[in-house]
């Protein structure tokens, strides 16, 4: 693998991706791609990973994504309206994710969602989430899927992505660290057949068509934070 510096932006290079040749570069864009295309059409109240946070109307919890990746989910979440704590443990996708938000400043509307919502914090996310405060609402978790042994390759990020952070052996961990830090939730984005993350039922479930949201409702929440939703 190789970052390059490009007059436009910083990329990752993969060489050989599943036995081919390079498939082109990996780079984070806010402002087109699937992110851009995402806040100015999908990006409603509605959506299911707006549910699963918490969203409500006149509400917009604070949110640690304690997988930030290349941080599409929590561009969403923060154009949104929420307060966005993204953290990624990988120096090289820490990198990626740093460049993406410095260009997204420079535009007059995504750079205000930038500069107001979103923190970024490279380091892992166990050890962040011991010592932060405030509690955040919600701690939104999408750990690398497990490995597909009867279905096509995952797309290329993913398999990329899965090279330089491995297979999150410590998602177990995470989960129980997560559960201790977050003031109402947890939400873990799991594969629709999946079982739960650690084998822990969640409280409720939002199901899309390849894909799942497991909500945990902690023990920090309060008789007026506590969400009584059954499973949508």
């Amino acid at each position: 693998m190789t970052l390059i510096y490009t007059d436009n932006h910083l990329e990752l290079h993969h060489n050989h991706t599943a036995g081919k040749a390079d498939q082109g570069p990996i780079f984070v864009d806010f402002l087109s791609g699937t992110s851009g295309y995402r806040r100015l059409h999908t990006c409603t109240v509605r959506q299911p990973l707006a549910r699963a946070v918490g969203i409500k109307q006149g509400f917009r919890p604070s949110i640690v994504d304690g997988t930030a990746g290349l941080g599409q989910d929590g561009f969403v979440l923060s154009c949104l309206g929420c307060n966005v704590t993204m953290i990624e443990r990988s120096p090289v996708l820490g990198a990626l994710l740093s460049d993406g938000l410095e260009r997204a400043l420079q535009d007059r509307i995504v750079g205000k969602i930038v500069k107001d919502r979103i923190t970024l914090i490279v380091a892992d996310t166990i050890t962040v989430l011991e010592t932060l405060t405030p509690r955040p609402y919600t701690v939104y978790l999408d750990p690398m899927y497990p490995r597909r042994t009867k279905s096509a390759l995952n797309k290329k990020e993913m398999r990329i992505i899965r090279t330089l952070v491995g297979d999150d052996q410590d998602s177990s961990s995470l989960l129980e660290c997560a559960l201790k830090s977050a003031e109402n939730r947890v939400v873990v984005k799991r594969p629709k057949e999946a079982p739960p993350l650690a084998g822990l039922s969640p409280s409720h479930e939002i199901l899309m068509k390849n894909s799942r949201f497991d909500v945990y409702l902690t023990h920090f929440a309060g008789p007026d934070h506590a969400d009584k939703t059954p499973s949508e």
